[in-house]
């Protein structure tokens, strides 16, 4: 008799256990998907980041290479309109004639404001 109480009992006990492994193993499993989402969820976002960086890289080199070439032109247009290039002038003529058009008549009135048209 004691031994058939004691079997029962091992037997619940070993039942409980079981259920709980199971419980336990779906748990497990379920935080195994999560992590997934996340990996792939983390990857999308680097790879949307890289794809970012490499599009403002090729917006910064256009960017630099129309500064360079507009002021060489810059250069060359106040060489033409003042006959020779002075530093001296207190305005900034590649911020403004490289961002918008200048004409003639303010060229020669920032750079050479003494020569005469």
């Amino acid at each position: 008799m004691k031994f058939m109480t004691l079997a029962f009992f091992l037997a619940c006990i070993m039942a409980v256990h079981a259920f709980n492994i199971k419980e336990s193993a779906d748990h497990m499993e379920s935080l195994e998907e999560q992590l997934e989402d996340n990996q792939d969820k983390q990857a999308q976002l680097y790879a949307k980041m890289f794809q970012d960086i490499y599009e403002l890289q090729k917006y910064a080199k256009k960017s630099r290479a129309r500064r360079n070439s507009c002021s060489f032109k810059l250069l060359e247009k106040i060489a033409g309109v003042c006959g020779e290039i002075s530093p001296g002038s207190e305005v900034n003529l590649a911020t403004i004639c490289c961002s918008q058009q200048c004409t003639d008549e303010f060229i020669q009135a920032s750079a050479c404001p003494d020569k005469k048209a």
